[in-house]
Order: structure tokens, then C-alpha cells, then sequence
């Protein structure tokens, strides 16, 4: 069967440098859009957007043999689109996830030749809104790629879960997280400086942790609210769910001994979705995302943990 890579990651991550690896027909929307504009440094207005995938699907889909398709793609809807393209014409599809710490990609993006360097504010808002994939969504099938680990060597869950617990989050982090990613969590410790939350992130989550009743929903604690450190803006955390999802998603990628009741697959997406859950899953989103009941449910049952675990005069509902 013809299979359809899909690249994703933020620039400098290296996604062309590891298509050249796969010898495979490779389209890339850089190569287009340097084709056009003579530059990566600008034009990135949604009309040059369009413009330059609008060129890049008509070479792709013109095309009826395995292929790498090379882009950022950080959205799972915007996967899952193209997903559902690739389907319909008989595509197996695969996602690969290029993933580095954002400091490491901007170091990479500006060692590149003038034209191809990114302004580091479109690399930031990319990682904010980074989603973890989900199988059956947006992909066949997904892998992990990266120069950098998450967490330090051999970090056994029970180790990780017992630290946040006794501990709290913050030395969990400092303790197992690689240093590659300890500078996404500086802000882990600050004030949330918003109405709703009166407490720290770091006391945020520590509330949560002690508020959960099973082991399923611990886990989703610990991780659900890490990228907030990353997301911080003036008391604003845009983005901080998805950022917590691909950390996540990073984290069961390398944590050991992970007990046979924690699947992973739910976990990551009880975080992606935890915030969405404070307005209520719509069933256009339980259909689009393919939750099977007992991950709305536990979506639901976290949430209740999420809004009683702060301090607050301000109601979310």
C-alpha cells in the first residue's frame, strides 16, 4: 500500500534534514514558499498561506505514490483534514513528530542561511498550539523523533507519580524532567496573576494531585496543567493545554513501568481536552476526536477536580 508521511514540527526542528533520510518523494511548503517569496523571514499572512499550500496540495495530490509531506502541521484539526485527504485516495498514513525543546529549534532555525531563518515569534506561537495526535484521527500510525529526551534516563513512573505526591510537581520536574526542557519550566513556581486562579501553577497542580480519587485521574494532575510554565503571558496561558498534551505525549513515550491500568492513549487525551471540558464536550467534538465513553467520562470527572482545586471569587461556568 502507498503510504503518506507526515511531517510535523515546529521550524528548526529538523524535518527536512530527516525527510532526505526516507528517500521518498518530498514536498515541502518551505521549498514553495521560497519559490514564491525568495524568503522564510516574511510573508506569513494567511493569504500567503493559502497561496503557498494551495501550490503544495495541487503538487501532492497529483501524485499517486508513497510520499513525505512536509510541513509544520502543528494543529491536530488541520491533521486530521489532511488525514481524511490521504484516506479518500487510498493512502496508509503515517505522522511523524519531529519534536525538540523550543530553544533548541530557534538555536537550530537561526544558524540557517539568512533567508531561511523564521522570526522566533511564529516559532513561538507554533509550539504553543502543537496538539498530540491521536490514531484514527489524524493518523494510521505516529512516531517520535528527537535529538533531545524528556525526561532523564530511565525514570520509573512509580518514581515520578511518588515524587509529585510527596513533593510536589515542581521537584518532580527539577528532579526527572532533562535539562534539555527545564527552561519551559521556569514559570512552574510563579503566580497565575488571573481571577480565577489566586494560588501558583505549581499549587494548582498539587491541589489537583491530592483532589483525585484514582490513579487515572493522579496521573492527568501531574500533567495537565505543565505547560502553563511555557504559555505564560501577562496571567494569559493560550495554548497551555496543547503544550500539555505533547509533553505528555513525550512523557509515555519514555517513562518505564508504566502500570497496566494507565493507558496512555486516554491520558493524553483527558489533558487535550481538560480545558475545553470547563464549557462542556459537544458531541461535534466526541465525534471529531473519536472519544470512546469512559475518556468523556473521565474528561468530565477531572474537570470537577480542576474547579475545585483553586482559589477563587470567580466562577468559570
Amino acid at each position: 500500500m502507498k503510504t503518506a508521511i507526515i511531517l510535523s514540527g515546529i521550524p528548526g526542528s529538523g524535518k527536512s534534514t530527516y525527510a532526505k533520510q526516507l528517500g521518498l518523494p518530498h514536498f515541502s511548503s518551505d521549498f514553495i514558499r521560497l519559490e514564491l517569496f525568495q524568503t522564510l523571514r516574511k510573508h506569513h499572512t494567511k493569504a500567503d498561506d493559502q497561496l503557498v499550500f494551495d501550490i503544495l496540495h495541487e503538487r501532492v495530490f497529483s501524485c499517486d505514490t508513497s510520499l513525505i509531506y512536509d510541513a509544520t502541521n502543528i494543529s491536530r484539526n488541520m491533521r486530521g483534514e489532511l488525514y481524511q485527504k490521504f484516506k479518500s485516495r487510498g493512502y496508509h498514513v503515517e505522522l511523524h513528530m519531529i519534536l525538540e525543546p523550543l530553544m533548541f529549534a530557534n538555536f537550530q532555525n537561526e544558524r540557517r542561511s539568512f533567508e531561511k531563518v523564521v522570526p522566533f515569534y511564529v516559532l513561538n506561537d507554533m509550539y504553543k498550539f502543537m496538539g498530540a495526535p491521536r490514531v484514527g484521527v489524524d493518523c494510521d500510525a505516529y512516531k517520535i523523533i528527537s535529538q533531545s529526551k524528556f525526561l532523564n534516563p530511565n525514570v520509573n513512573y512509580s518514581d515520578f507519580v511518588s515524587v509529585a505526591e510527596d513533593k510536589g510537581i515542581n521537584q518532580a520536574v527539577k528532579q526527572f524532567i532533562n535539562a534539555a526542557y527545564l527552561p519551559e519550566f521556569i514559570k512552574l513556581t510563579e503566580n497565575h496573576e488571573s481571577p480565577y486562579h489566586l494560588e501558583d501553577i505549581d499549587e494548582h497542580i498539587n491541589m489537583c494531585i491530592k483532589n483525585a480519587p484514582t490513579d487515572v485521574l493522579k496521573i492527568v494532575s501531574i500533567l495537565h496543567d505543565l505547560g502553563k510554565s511555557q504559555a505564560k503571558e501577562n496571567g494569559h496561558y493560550k495554548g497551555h493545554d496543547m503544550i500539555s498534551s505533547m509533553y505528555a505525549l513525550r512523557f509515555f513515550d519514555e517513562i518505564k513501568n508504566v502500570p497496566k491500568e494507565i493507558i496512555p492513549r486516554d491520558i493524553i487525551e483527558i489533558v487535550y481536552h481538560h480545558m475545553t471540558a470547563h464549557q462542556g464536550l459537544s458531541e461535534k467534538v466526541i465525534q471529531q476526536h473519536k472519544l470512546e465513553p469512559h475518556v468523556v467520562a473521565s474528561i468530565q470527572a477531572f474537570n470537577d477536580i480542576d474547579e475545585k482545586s483553586r482559589f477563587s471569587t470567580v466562577s468559570k461556568s
